[in-house]
């Protein structure tokens, strides 16, 4: 059997030093290759750069930076870096949760998703933002270790998010949702003309459902959540009839 490849990546630039942590993590189980953006590019969820050239740099062997965004990395990765399909694409760590509906706006998350998309097993990590990488990278090779053993349909993606201190375990979790504050913030420049920032300095508010992704991080745990592609709503596709009465009648 040929050694396992192993795609990097992340959405906080090829020098974050979650990306390094990750790359430690991930080293005992196969060749590590990374391709990353050359700059921050956070909240950029599986953007693709269809109307910008793209460029690529060998930063050193197996490392790669691009000017692109997460998924670009992902994309060029598999098609131009690599010589064959990688088995896993492995995003982050993320300096800050991804939690609840935060995946949607996650360029690491957005990454993790391409890599399914690709054919790959694929899994986002993500840490408190006060968090210890040292603390979290030998758990990130205990995940890494088992989590072949517990497989996941075509269109499914791992989402593991880290608590502050040593975790206390692993748990299985769903999203939870949250609020965010001073989501749009206005300034004035020194001519006068007003300008603004998307995001404020509050942070959000979590549920911490019970069950939850929140709740398990800030309980202590590392929580793992699995994510699917399909957005789709069973629960109204199974109502036909009140369908074809409203929309048929």
């Amino acid at each position: 059997m040929s050694e396992r490849l192993i795609l990097l990546t992340n959405d906080d630039g090829l020098w974050a030093p979650g990306l390094s942590a990750l790359a430690r993590a991930a080293a005992r189980f196969g060749r590590v290759v990374t391709v990353a953006p050359d700059r921050n590019r956070s909240a950029i969820s599986s953007a693709l750069s269809l109307h910008n050239i793209l460029r690529l740099h060998e930063i050193g062997p197996d490392r790669h930076a691009c000017d692109g965004t997460p998924v670009d990395c992902v994309l060029l990765g598999v098609c131009e870096v690599l010589d064959r399909k990688p088995d896993w694409v492995l995003s982050g760590i993320n300096h800050g949760f991804n939690l609840g509906e935060d995946v949607f706006y996650s360029g690491t998350v957005g990454a993790a998703f391409e890599g399914r998309l690709q054919g790959a097993r694929a899994a986002a990590f993500s840490i408190h933002p006060s968090g210890s990488l040292e603390q979290a990278e030998p758990w990130i090779g205990r995940f890494l270790e088992r989590w072949e053993t517990m497989d996941l349909p075509s269109n499914r993606i791992w989402n593991v998010n880290f608590p502050k201190g040593e975790p206390k375990g692993f748990r299985l979790t769903s999203q939870d949702s949250r609020a965010y504050h001073d989501l749009v913030e206005r300034r004035t420049d020194p001519r006068n003309t007003p300008y603004f920032w998307i995001g404020g300095d509050a942070g959000p508010t979590y549920a911490k459902a019970p069950g939850s992704d929140a709740g398990a991080v800030f309980e202590g745990f590392a929580s793992v959540t699995p994510l699917r592609l399909d957005l789709g709503c069973p629960e109204t596709l199974a109502r036909q009839a009140d369908f074809d009465s409203a929309f048929n009648g």
